[in-house]
């Protein structure tokens, strides 16, 4: 059998069953959304390290646990340009602290039929994908994985809508989750544009970040794309179309937006991520 294997370091996420499930239930203590949501059918979370981003992101998948289990979780992460194919993972399981998933291997092969994409090298090596593995195991242990890389162009919404067409035609309940941070901003990344301190920190809360979740909870996919390209605002925007074109095409209409916040509100730092958690 394929696995797939673990490549993040321990400091991304735990390494260790008990740590993992320890760690995630910290999470959720004492935590529950104000908002009564009706039928999710996905959303979007951050990808950096639990540290930072972990707590949005368990809250995420808390929230479409609620809404019940599905058959399929398909998992879109990014780091890929506009010029580049989307890569379908395509081994039979990837391994997690609390267990190996399983790949929906006949899914991903129909879908190489159906789209333009290739499939992920066996060593490439990618966090916005792993870093959710855990979580996805956690809340939902008996589901399937369909794991897709999606690029920053509009194939990522061809993408997304052939998923969403797959799962009818062969009536799969799937949740659609894309995995994108917000703007980067400070020196490390060479985005300086606004200067620096709290006016900067203050622009990339109140417009940047802002501007492309506005968008997002209005599940305008090309719109998230076209504003990432202009605005730096987004991380692997292509994870975040895709899993709105899914979404929509399963019938959601408007996102709602869990929780957003900084690195720097954990890390106060010259140089800060935006973090946005949503449920469609």
């Amino acid at each position: 059998m394929s696995t797939r294997s673990r490549t993040l370091p321990r400091g991304w996420y735990p390494a260790d069953k008990r740590e993992c499930q320890r760690e995630i239930e910290s999470f959720l203590e004492g935590w529950s959304f104000p908002v009564q949501l009706g039928k999710a059918r996905g959303g979007i979370v951050p990808h950096a390290g639990w540290y930072f981003s972990g707590r949005l992101a368990a809250r995420v998948f808390h929230l479409l646990r609620s809404g019940g289990q599905a058959g399929l979780v398909v998992l879109y992460g990014g780091h890929l340009g506009p010029e580049d194919l989307p890569r379908i993972i395509m081994e039979e399981t990837w391994e997690t602290p609390l267990g190996e998933i399983e790949i929906r291997q006949d899914f991903a092969r129909e879908l190489l039929k159906k789209v333009e994409a290739k499939a992920e090298s066996p060593s490439g090596v990618d966090n916005t994908i792993e870093i959710q593995l855990a979580m996805v195991k956690y809340f939902f242990p008996e589901a399937k994985l369909l794991a897709i890389r999606s690029p920053h162009s509009s194939r990522a919404v061809a993408l997304g809508k052939e998923v969403a067409a797959l799962a009818k035609e062969e009536g799969t309940s799937l949740l659609a989750v894309g995995s994108t941070d917000l703007t980067h901003y400070g020196p490390n990344y060479g985005f300086v544009s606004k200067g620096a301190g709290p006016s900067a920190l203050n622009w990339v809360k109140s417009e940047n970040d802002k501007g492309f979740i506005d968008l997002a909870l209005k599940m305008d996919e090309e719109g998230v794309l076209k504003h990432a390209a202009e605005n730096d605002s987004a991380c692997s925007a292509g994870a975040a179309a895709s899993a709105i074109a899914t979404c929509k095409a399963l019938g959601a209409e408007r996102g709602t937006l869990i929780d957003y916040y900084t690195s720097y509100d954990i890390m106060p730092d010259d140089s800060f991520v935006g973090y946005a958690g949503i449920v469609y």
